[in-house]
């Protein structure tokens, strides 16, 4: 009996021990180091961002253009992993098809080729859902030129003779159609209608191959100097009537005068119009990006004027002039920064 009770308050005892001063065992060591909590994701640094610009075609204003656009900011956005690359194309038309596919980033067109784009009419059978502008480039000028030859001296001269009216693809062919009508012309029946690169319909007029040849082309062009220097010119005008007419439908169309003396045996002021070439890109593409594309198109003007002189016309006063469609909020960003009023709705 001594030796259950003597069991049991040895029992007691113990108990008494573990409960109030027993030493709990330590958990055991981690080699892992606790990492600090942090508020939301972390933001992965942006890899290489390259990017394609549809120009258009060669002996165009957008061909040689763009490649000294690309060659100055591809220097300029080194730091920030940018690379865009310059591509031939058919201009206009074909860029915002191409960009609203998503087959391409970039592209130059004329301004009243994006607002058709935007509504679905002319050359587009529907509205564009994936393109956005960035900002003007330069002044686009409408040119034609005939062999003297011809006589022609106004667009009604055009009538029965081969022209070119610009490549396939391009706005320079819208353009032409409306003046064309505008003069009561029809460009499939009054003309003997070709489709060439302007490189390609300056050589066929020096070969005698075609009368005429529809440009839009900043001033001096290239392709026009060289016909004048091989063979006679004639700078055909449009009338007061035909701008008119055109900017009931687009006001964006403007006159132009290009002073006698501009090229090789241009006696007279020829009378012509003019619109904006602008820079379009993917809406879907990052702001950051195309606030980046943005600052490089008004900051490296100085370095594309030295490789093509039309650089001189990117200037930042008049960059949202003539933009008549929606703005990529990257480009509205470095506007805001500049201290550029961009409109609510662009």
């Amino acid at each position: 009996m001594k030796k259950l009770l003597l069991l049991f308050v040895v029992c007691i005892l113990a108990f008494s021990l573990v409960a109030c001063g027993g030493q709990e065992t330590p958990p055991p060591a981690s080699n892992e180091t606790e990492e600090p909590e942090t508020e939301g994701p972390v933001e992965e640094p942006r890899g290489p961002v390259d990017l394609v610009m549809g120009t258009g075609s060669s002996g165009g204003t957008y061909f040689a253009l763009g490649g000294a656009m690309s060659n100055a900011w591809n220097s300029f956005l080194k730091d920030q992993q940018i690379t865009v690359t310059a591509q031939a194309s058919g201009a206009s038309v074909e860029n915002i098809n191409l960009i609203n596919a998503g087959e391409m980033d970039l592209g130059m067109a004329m301004n009243n080729v994006a607002a058709n784009a935007f509504a679905g009419t002319g050359a587009f059978n529907a509205p564009v859902t994936n393109v956005s502008s960035i900002g003007v480039v330069y002044n686009e000028v409408y040119q034609i030129v005939a062999n003297a030859k011809t006589g022609a001296k106004n667009v009604e001269d055009l009538k029965g003779l081969k022209v070119a009216v610009g490549p396939a693809g391009s706005g320079t062919v819208g353009l032409t159609e409306k003046v064309l009508a505008a003069a009561g012309l029809d460009i499939d029946k009054d003309i003997k209608r070709q489709s060439d690169s302007f490189g390609d319909a300056a050589t066929k007029m020096q070969d005698g191959h075609i009368d005429a040849a529809c440009n839009v082309l900043a001033v001096p062009a290239s392709s026009i100097i060289e016909m004048s220097t091989v063979m006679d010119l004639s700078y055909v005008n449009i009338s007061d009537e035909i701008l008119a007419t055109i900017q009931a439908e687009e006001p964006y169309f403007v006159r132009k005068i290009i002073p006698a003396g501009t090229y090789k045996d241009q006696e007279e002021d020829n009378y012509t119009i003019t619109c904006k070439a602008a820079l379009y890109c993917r809406a879907d593409l990052d702001e950051d990006t195309v606030y980046y594309i943005t600052k490089a198109l008004y900051e490296t003007n100085a370095e594309v004027a030295a490789a093509h002189a039309t650089g001189k016309e990117i200037q930042l006063e008049g960059a949202l002039e003539g933009i008549t469609t929606p703005i990529h909020p990257g480009a509205a960003r470095y506007f805001k920064e500049m201290g550029i009023e961009v409109p609510d709705n662009k």
